[in-house]
């Protein structure tokens, strides 16, 4: 018996583009992870739509995982920047 996560990730497909774009499908849903342009591109082709997030918006260890996974499909990605610091907000002075 597979466990949950092989079950889970069994339906997932992932297809090399080109050597920066690794596309993920799982149903009617395409996700493009563009690591030239470091944007994640969703479609859905079933009812439309498309959505951009900008990959500073996405979880650093999945962008990761996926550059792992287009290198592992012979794509040859640029680097991801380094992991910068989180900075505290400046805060806003009161203007009396």
């Amino acid at each position: 018996m597979s466990s949950l996560v092989e079950a889970f990730n069994s339906r997932y497909s992932a297809y090399k583009d080109s050597d920066a774009v690794l596309r993920v499908e799982y149903g009617y849903v395409r996700n493009y992870y563009d690591f030239a342009g470091r944007t994640l591109v969703t479609t859905n082709w079933e009812k439309g739509g498309v959505a951009v997030t900008p990959f500073s918006q996405i979880d650093r260890d999945t962008l990761i995982a996926m550059r792992d996974k287009l290198v592992d499909l012979q794509g040859n990605p640029p680097e991801l920047p380094p992991e910068t610091p989180v900075s505290a907000a400046p805060q806003k002075k009161l203007n009396l």
